[in-house]
């Protein structure tokens, strides 16, 4: 099974005293769950027999607890298909993992109430428990758009909480010397591996001659830069990506050491890199990666990781070296000398206009998140640039002057990481099941603002 399928477990409750009970619900809504299983991208894991009374709803739970020990499940769906009282959802709820409580609606609009699932649920939500984790709630049928829009949503979430619980990263040499902010390590459970710069060295110095003709020969890329000067990105790239087996990402220290001693930035190799699936974080972010991972896997599509520059009244212009996958660019791309160095290569493009959401991990279980659209505008710096306006903070609308201020006030790392598409309710919801608390929009410009160090 694909390692960042979400894994789904069902639960189902009934009280055989409703009519509705004896509808075939429990089957019907089991099967229309599961055949949502393909279009949503999930595989439903586990289906439990229905609970009936306290003694199955702990039985039950004893069931999914088992399967959560041995990694087997990511989300449980515990469905009210009728009313339910707290002791058949108390032991369900005992267990620590993301939850969605899920009424189905009633199967006849009179007569005698069918299943009074509604108020179960209402009654369910409304427990004491204790819980860490949160519970989202659903409501309606499988086939409704409501629904599905409701999990596909959790679903995102899940894909990113995955990608930061389960994922490998090499941090290669620390980060860029004098970017202290960006030696900050995410409070997450992802793996960490450290390795000194020498390991770039020492993986250039085994890629051959003939590997780096054959990746050129390959290349499709417009440069005004020779081919042959273009070799050592190449081989950085190649190095790099036999560098990153096993791994899903890498933040690297990528100056000054290595373009004096490579020939070439680390930019294009990033670049290239990124259009494989291979995220690489500059300057040694490794915070910075975590949130790339994150956005990944809840969009779907590369993320890209960009400085704040520069900002008028339309809006902000994100830009970097030349880093990003060609997923984002609008036309053609080009391999260009690096804008202040003269040395191969960044990649030169300029972000394809669309709807754009953001994620940046910050000590303390801290995060911001946010989204906006990049403009249709052609101005901006060599290498990776792009306008985004009609921007949004944790779910509300910011002017641009405010998403400044915020980024200011709020003494955000220089890196902010992008994503493709308008994923802002699902890195929300992604912070909720990581127990992260999402920085709040804070766009006061007049007076002295200095939000204390996270501890």
């Amino acid at each position: 099974m694909d390692k960042t399928m979400v894994r789904v477990g069902l639960v189902p409750i009934v009280r055989p005293v409703f009519r509705g009970a004896r509808m075939g619900l429990v089957e019907s809504s089991r099967k229309a769950l599961a055949a949502l299983a393909d279009r949503l991208g999930f595989a439903l894991a586990y289906a439990g027999a229905p609970v009936t009374d306290a003694e199955e709803a702990r039985a039950r739970a004893a069931e999914v607890a088992e399967l959560l020990r041995a990694g087997a499940l990511d989300l449980l769906l515990v469905e009210h298909v009728t009313f339910a009282t707290g002791d058949l959802v108390v032991p369900l709820l005992g267990l620590d993992m993301p939850m969605g409580l899920w009424a189905l609606p009633e199967a006849t609009p009179d007569g005698p109430l069918p299943q009074n699932a509604l108020c179960g649920l209402n009654l369910s939500l409304s427990l004491q428990t204790g819980r860490a984790t949160p519970v989202k709630w659903f409501y309606g049928s499988p086939d409704g758009e409501a629904f599905q829009a409701r999990l596909a949503t959790t679903l995102q979430a899940l894909r990113g909480r995955k990608a930061v619980r389960e994922g490998r990263v090499l941090w290669i040499g620390g980060t860029a010397p004098g970017f202290y902010r960006l030696e900050a390590v995410p409070d997450l459970p992802l793996r960490v591996d450290r390795a000194p710069l020498d390991v770039v060295f020492n993986a250039l110095a085994q890629v051959d001659e003939d590997s780096v003709t054959a990746r050129l020969a390959e290349m499709d890329e417009p440069s005004s830069i020779p081919r042959d000067d273009l070799r050592p990105t190449i081989r950085l790239e190649i190095a790099l990506e036999r560098l990153s087996e096993g791994y899903n990402g890498i933040a690297l220290r990528c100056w000054p050491e290595l373009p004096d001693r490579a020939g070439t930035m680390a930019c294009a190799a990033f670049a290239r890199l990124a259009d494989r699936g291979l995220p690489h974080a500059c300057e040694g972010d490794l915070a910075g990666l975590a949130s790339m991972l994150a956005v990944t896997a809840v969009t779907g599509e590369p993320s890209a990781l960009l400085d704040l520059s520069h900002a008028d009244d339309d809006g902000l212009l994100f830009w970097h070296c030349g880093n990003a996958a060609r997923a984002w660019a609008a036309g053609t791309t080009r391999l260009e000398p690096h804008f202040n160095r003269e040395l191969p290569a960044v990649r030169d493009m300029r972000l394809a206009p669309g709807p754009v959401s953001g994620l940046r991990f910050l000590e303390g279980r801290r995060a911001a998140v946010y989204a906006g659209t990049v403009l249709d505008r052609r101005d901006g710096y060599d290498g990776v640039a792009g306008w985004i306006g009609h921007l949004r903070w944790a779910g509300k609308p910011a002017s641009a002057g405010g998403f400044l201020a915020s980024v200011l006030n709020l003494r955000l790392p220089h890196h902010l990481v992008w994503g493709r598409g308008d994923a802002e309710a699902a890195l929300l919801e992604l912070c909720a099941w990581l127990g992260h608390d999402p920085l709040p929009f804070d766009p006061e410009d007049k007076s002295l603002r200095w939000v204390a160090d996270a501890t």
